[in-house]
């Protein structure tokens, strides 16, 4: 008890021994502290003149609302942010321009917190100016440190009260540097989050309170100088470096750039205190795969040989790349791209063919050569010891003949390549005829020999539609039948100059005949046909033949019967149709056949299966036809 009464003496004591030498300088500073934030009335009044000067009509936008300083382009607060909008205020009316009232106001910024509060310091007013229905213009202050004081600037931005012109409309930016003492940025900016000062009394100065805030400082570095972009906690991307002020505790931390690999981690920052992070991204990887036109192409990725067509890379750098392939007798074909990180990206290259030669050697004298077609006439002539190059033809396949007066040469094909020289050797064919049908047809035969259906084994499968008619005695005396039906047709046949030796079968289902064959009625023959064919050299091509056949008629569940009636016979007859030709050994045939059995037992057979029951006779089997079948070609 002694002692707190001996130490407030002595400090009472200090006090007045003390206080006459320091109270001139506290009266100094007192007197100092008005003239300083005058002459920050002075800068903003001169700022809000040039608004005026420069926004004639500004009472247009009346009444305005001035925002409370939310960040400056780093994300830094002022911490005398109340203090610059009450004072920008009062610089505006001293110009006779109307301020919304404070209730008003007040009510707005609730509105908008939850704005701030989850974006800061990113929101900006005119994100959300449309909900400023009771302003006509909305004035935006920031601020930004540089050398010899603080910049503020200020933002004009048309409300939705101002129908004449667009909400959100920026009409223009004004700004005044601010020396110090009048506004200082290490005594007045701070950083703190964009909403934390909403609601706060006047009573509470001009500070801004730092519990729970922090400062994060996040700069990035890409190996390829790409442009970085930082996200915090899922909310914002903003680019790098970033400054920016967030609460206290941890927040996820994701920086990502095109072709690199991503980063994500959590930071901690603590209240008051700033954390910086410096990141380095890596280039991603990802996979190229290249296929081309022509195999074993040779790939270049960014002027280094990596293998052949077809090419795939993988664990590549994610970044720009250009990929080279090159081949003899090729041009050359070149792709720059970006590849992103776990990328696969497909290139499929249509490399250009340069054209070659064809050199031709002839066994006999003065044979006038021809290439593909002769309507041109001979591309030249050649003898025994003088050889003809063909040159500049394109790449592909190619027809080569030649001729001497009536005598001419087999049809030799040669297939180009880009840049080679192919040899080729004709030789006449003595007493042949004279090729003067020399043409060209839309499959790209050249030629009588090459034009005509190639011999060989030939496959068939069509269908089949005709009416079978025949003789019975009935008990009413003799009666005539006639019964309609179709069916699949499958043949195979030999083809050579212009004959052909068939073997096929038709199925034919026959129509029901009503009281008496009331069942399923079937009709199969095998036939063997020998065809001749005209015109050979033609797309249409007519043919007619004979034919033979074995036949077999089934009559499932007659009248009056208890099992099937039967009958097999053999029999003559012939056809004629027109062959149209869809490609080399491929064809459609459309045709018409007839079919005569003289007479025919249709025998009914017991379970047995051996002793007859019945025997009907059935006279003049004639069974008539139309066909359409698909002919192709083997080998």
């Amino acid at each position: 008890m002694i002692r707190e009464r001996t130490r407030t003496r002595i400090l009472v004591g200090l006090a007045f021994a003390v206080g006459p030498l320091l109270w001139p300088l506290l009266a100094g500073a007192a007197q100092a502290h008005g003239p300083v934030r005058d002459e920050l009335d002075d800068h903003l009044a001169r700022l809000v003149t040039e608004i005026r000067a420069s926004v004639p009509d500004l009472g247009n936008y009346e009444p305005f609302m001035v925002l409370p300083v939310l960040h400056d382009e780093r994300g830094y607060r002022v911490r005398a942010s109340d203090l610059l909008e009450r004072r920008l205020a009062t610089a505006l009316a001293a110009q006779g321009v109307r301020v919304i009232d404070q209730a008003t106001r007040q009510r707005i910024l609730e509105d908008l917190q939850t704005c701030y509060t989850d974006e800061a310091p990113f929101c900006r007013a005119r994100d959300v100016v449309g909900r400023f229905a009771t302003a006509g213009g909305i004035l935006e202050p920031s601020v930004l440190s540089m050398r010899g004081g603080v910049e503020v600037r200020v933002k004009l931005v048309v409300a939705a009260g101002a129908s004449e012109l667009t909400a959100g409309e920026i009409l223009g930016t004004w700004s005044v540097v601010v020396p110090p003492p009048a506004l200082d940025s290490q005594r007045d900016l701070v950083p703190a989050l964009g909403a934390i000062s909403y609601g706060l009394p006047p009573a509470a100065g001009d500070s801004v309170p730092l519990d729970d805030v922090g400062e994060l400082r996040v700069d990035v570095r890409t190996q390829d100088g790409s442009r970085a972009w930082v996200q915090i906690d899922g909310r914002v991307v903003v680019p790098a470096p970033v400054i920016t002020t967030t609460t206290a505790g941890r927040h996820l931390l994701t920086v990502t750039a095109v072709g690199h690999r991503p980063f994500s981690d959590y930071v901690h920052v603590p209240p008051g205190g700033i954390v910086s992070r410096e990141i380095v991204l890596a280039l991603g990887v990802g996979t190229i795969v290249v296929t081309a036109n022509a195999e074993d192409a040779l790939v270049y990725l960014d002027d280094q040989f990596v293998g052949t067509t077809p090419w795939v890379g993988r664990e590549i750098e994610a970044g720009r790349h250009q990929v080279r392939i090159e081949r003899i007798g090729f041009d050359r074909y070149t792709k720059s791209f970006a590849l992103e990180h776990q990328e696969e990206y497909h290139i499929k290259a249509i490399l250009s063919e340069h054209p070659g030669d064809i050199v031709v050697t002839c066994v006999h004298d003065g044979i006038q050569v021809y290439l593909d077609h002769a309507r041109g006439g001979p591309v030249g002539g050649c003898s025994t010891g003088e050889a003809l190059t063909i040159q500049q033809v394109s790449a592909g396949k190619h027809l080569v003949w030649g001729r001497r007066g009536s005598h001419s040469s087999d049809t030799l094909t040669v297939i180009v390549r880009g840049g080679e020289a192919v040899p080729l050797r004709l030789a006449l064919r003595l007493g042949s005829a004279p090729r003067s049908e020399v043409g060209t047809n839309d499959e790209g035969w050249q030629g009588r020999s090459s034009r005509r259906r190639p011999d060989g084994l030939y496959f068939s499968v069509g269908w089949v539609a005709g009416q079978a008619e025949w003789q019975m005695d009935m008990l009413s005396g003799p009666e005539s039948f006639s019964l309609e039906g179709d069916g699949p047709r499958v043949a195979t046949g030999v083809y050579a100059s212009g004959w052909e030796i068939t073997l096929g079968a038709d199925l034919v289902f026959l129509k029901e005949v009503e009281g008496i064959f009331e069942g399923s009625n079937e009709y199969f023959e095998f036939f063997v046909d020998l065809t001749r064919y005209f015109r050979r050299d033609k797309k249409l091509q007519p043919f007619g033949g004979l034919r033979g056949h074995w036949n077999t008629l089934t009559f499932r569940d007659p009248e009056d019967l208890y099992d099937d009636l039967s009958s097999d016979a053999v029999g003559f007859g012939g056809h004629v149709g027109l062959n149209i030709r869809l490609g080399r050994k491929s064809s459609l045939e459309i045709g018409a056949s007839y079919s005569y059995t003289g007479r025919r037992d249709l025998i009914e057979e017991g379970d047995a299966g051996v002793v007859p029951i019945a025997v009907i006779e059935a006279r003049d089997w004639e069974f008539a036809s139309g066909y359409i079948v698909l002919k192709v070609g083997t080998g």
